[in-house]
């Protein structure tokens, strides 16, 4: 290799060393925290919490809920969906627009 190379190299490391220091400075234990693997929520060797959640004030809970409405199909019944519903109607035709003239020049 050259010494051009070698020293394009040599720099690159550099700047990258210098602008982690720079990182660790600025944020301090917080980069390291950042590659640490963080503990998930969805363990399931956890347990239940103790206190179950409270209700969410002015709701009644169970079903149905009161501003549900029902679906216009069921799709527990056998067949396709578009079946339950009408087909829209077609648009109208339009007469076809004559093509302009042509001048002779």
């Amino acid at each position: 290799m050259s010494n051009g190379v070698l020293l394009s190299i040599l720099l690159l490391t550099v700047v990258h060393f210098v602008a982690f220091v720079a990182l660790f400075a600025v944020l301090g234990d917080g980069i390291v925290d950042f590659f640490r693997p963080k503990k998930r929520d969805d363990d399931w060797g956890s347990e239940p919490p103790d206190e179950p959640l409270a209700p969410v004030p002015g709701s009644t809970g169970g079903l149905p809920l009161p501003d549900a409405q029902q679906a216009p199909v069921r799709l527990r019944e056998p067949g396709r969906i578009a079946e339950r519903y009408p087909r829209p109607a077609r648009r109208r035709e339009h007469p076809p627009v004559p093509a302009p003239e042509r001048e002779t020049v």
